[in-house]
Order: C-alpha cells, then sequence, then structure tokens
C-alpha cells in the first residue's frame, strides 16, 4: 500500500556498502523502519542529510505490513531552512530527542498527537538560540504523559519520588529521589520557574531514565544524555 506523510527521521545505521538502515516516526503509520539503498553512494538522488535525527521531511513509501523493513519511494525536506538554522547546544537536545525515541516508540502505533508533538520541538528548537536548561528533562515529562505513565501530583505535600510507584511518598525507599530532587521534580511538575543545579539536573536524567525502565520502557544502552551531561551552562 502506498502512501504519503509527513516524516521526522530518528536515528540511522550503515548497511551494505552504500545503504542504511533507518527508523523513521510517520504520521500516517507511526514508526517504521526502512531499508535505503545507495543513499551513501556519490550519484544518489536521495541524501543522507535527509535522514539526520528529527529532520522534517514529506515522504511517499510503501507499507507492507509483513515486511520489517519497507522502502521510500520519494522524499523530500519539509522546510529546508529549519535544517540550517538549528545551533549546536539545541542539536545535542536533537539527538538525546531522536534517541529516546527510537528506543521507545512501537513500531506501526500511530498517535498523531505525539507526532505532532515531535514536529513541533524541531522547529522550536530551530527558532531558538537558547533554550531552558531543563529541556531535557521536561520533555521526558511530557513523553511520559502520552506513554501513560505521568508521574502522580496527588502527594506533593510528600518529601520523596518513588520511581517505582510513580507518585511522591512519605518515607524514603529502594526507588525514592533524595529530598532535594524530588523538590526539583515538584518545580518541573508544577511548571515552577527554578534553577536547578547541573548537578541535580545530571541525577535527575539519570532518575527519569531510570523512571522509563521501571514502568516497562526501558531505553536500553542510550548515550546521547552523556553528551547533554557536558553541557554546563
Amino acid at each position: 500500500m502506498k502512501y504519503n506523510s509527513r516524516a521526522i527521521a530518528l536515528t540511522y545505521l550503515k548497511y551494505s556498502e552504500s545503504s542504511i538502515i533507518v527508523k523513521i516516526f510517520t504520521e500516517e503509520h507511526g514508526l517504521q523502519t526502512f531499508i535505503v539503498k545507495g543513499v551513501r553512494a556519490n550519484k544518489s538522488k536521495k541524501k543522507l542529510g535527509l535522514f539526520q535525527p528529527l529532520q522534517l521531511s514529506q515522504i511517499n513509501a510503501s507499507l507492507i505490513v509483513k515486511n520489517k523493513l519497507q522502502y521510500i519511494n520519494e522524499i523530500h525536506l519539509a522546510d529546508s531552512k529549519l535544517a540550517e538554522k538549528i545551533s549546536i547546544k539545541n542539536n545535542f537536545i536533537v539527538l538525546f530527542i531522536a534517541e529516546v525515541l527510537s528506543k521507545s516508540l512501537q513500531e506501526n502505533e500511530k498517535d498523531k498527537k505525539l507526532f505532532q508533538y515531535i514536529w513541533s520541538i524541531k522547529v522550536f528548537l530551530s527558532s531558538k538560540r537558547k533554550v531552558n536548561t531543563n529541556y531535557s528533562l521536561l520533555f521526558l515529562l511530557k513523553l511520559s504523559k502520552f506513554y501513560g505513565f505521568y508521574p502522580s501530583t496527588d502527594n506533593l505535600l510528600c518529601h520523596y519520588f518513588d520511581l517505582e510507584k510513580g507518585e511522591f511518598v512519605i518515607s524514603k525507599g529502594v526507588f525514592t529521589l533524595t529530598a532535594e530532587n524530588s523538590n526539583y521534580l515538584k518545580s518541573l511538575l508544577t511548571e515552577t520557574n527554578c534553577l536547578i543545579p547541573y548537578q541535580n539536573r545530571n541525577e535527575l536524567l539519570k532518575s527519569l531514565i531510570e523512571y522509563y525502565r521501571l514502568q516497562n520502557h526501558e531505553l536500553k544502552n542510550i548515550t546521547s544524555h552523556l553528551i547533554i551531561e557536558s553541557l554546563r551552562t
């Protein structure tokens, strides 16, 4: 079945001498894995830049449900200016978001609201030179809402957040954050402006990745968060 769709590239791997296997989040059919033959060849009409993390495009593709690898018939950038404008620091965030999505989205599950959210993220990051230092934390929290395990805000008076239960609790346990980081998490959940120190941001980032694992959305072997940790702002 042939279809046209807006699409967001996530990650790709080199395949054979000149091809790639790429994960793309499509608006019409959710996450799909495509084999793109010859794209790394010098004379290829399809350029590798079309498949960079969070690249926004329009595709014409064929969907064969029984096949694990799909084929792209045509692809072009949705907006060439967006591909050029993004800052180096914002691009680190793009790498992180693309990797999280590639490891957490389920194949063939269409979610147009989530797709539009991710599309708007790329547009936003391309238009801003500087973003909130908590952006990656806020992204993980917002994404958890789409996945159905957004942290409960029912017990905000409690001192500790339990990563396994997904709620604030009275006493410290095996999977609870420190009282300090629990307070920072409360600020993020209630959209309260606060300056989170660099070390605490890193701790919270690792804790939220662990939170995903405990909620059965493990982000296996994720690496790009280490790049974000190296950014002292």
